[in-house]
């Protein structure tokens, strides 16, 4: 039986199925950011037609840049699915949970999730409102940061109280810089790891897919997936 299920959108978009809640994170947008891929029209219909992109419980937005968000089409997924919960870090929806203190929580009968705001990679970012979050279903707990910096202290010492995780889902410069790869294995202790925010084939111009395919073999991880193609779904059991 499988404990998590992951299918990839586009870039960071991705879908989870953790029992019977299926959270949406960072899965809708449409502007094309130089060297990374989002959801083109074909793929854009594909995802909507895709039973793993139905009936979402919670639709999450890390933080509102449009290579992981688009307005647009949350509203018209918020139409769709209108038992959904929009949850984001600015105030884009009448009736979104906004995101705003340093730490929150939502409980939900199956699932719980910690929120915590982190500092988005680069300087130029620093005044991004960006949160990853802990996913916990009885036990198995879930890590994602979002486009937190690499080695964050503020990650670090998030991870310092709550422990190690099973399952992290991580940008893909975590596993091919050195401190990335340190951090890993020191802080975050995951039994799997998951690796996205990569580029399909046809946008990767900067050799981004080389790299993690390289990087992957100095990562010390029970089980390592690479999300590289569009719908692709990995299974946690």
């Amino acid at each position: 039986m499988s404990i998590c299920q992951i299918t990839l959108s586009a870039n960071a978009g991705a879908a989870l199925h953790l029992g019977g809640i299926r959270l949406w994170v960072d899965a809708l947008h449409d502007k094309a950011v130089s060297g990374f891929s989002t959801l083109y029209p074909g793929l854009k219909a594909a995802v909507a037609a895709h039973p793993d992109f139905a009936e979402p419980n919670l639709i999450f937005y890390t933080h509102c840049h449009p290579d992981h968000f688009s307005q647009r089409l949350t509203r018209q997924a918020l139409e769709r699915w209108p038992f959904a919960e929009a949850i984001l870090p600015e105030r884009r929806f009448e009736n979104q949970l906004l995101l705003s203190r340093p730490r929150e929580q939502l409980f939900l009968p199956e699932l719980s999730i910690q929120f915590i705001r982190l500092p988005h990679e680069g300087e130029q970012y620093a005044k991004v409102a960006h949160y990853g979050c802990l996913l916990d279903r009885s036990g198995f707990r879930v890590l994602i940061p979002g486009d937190c910096a690499v080695a964050s202290p503020a990650l670090r010492e998030f991870l310092q109280e709550t422990g190690p995780v099973d399952l992290a889902l991580l940008d893909f410069p975590w596993i091919t810089l050195e401190k990335g790869r340190r951090f890993i294995e020191q802080f975050i202790r995951p039994r799997r790891l998951a690796v996205y925010h990569l580029p399909f084939a046809s946008d990767d111009i900067f050799g981004y897919r080389r790299a993690v395919l390289k990087a992957a073999e100095r990562v010390h991880v029970e089980d390592l997936r690479l999300f590289l193609e569009p719908l692709q779904r990995e299974i946690f059991e």
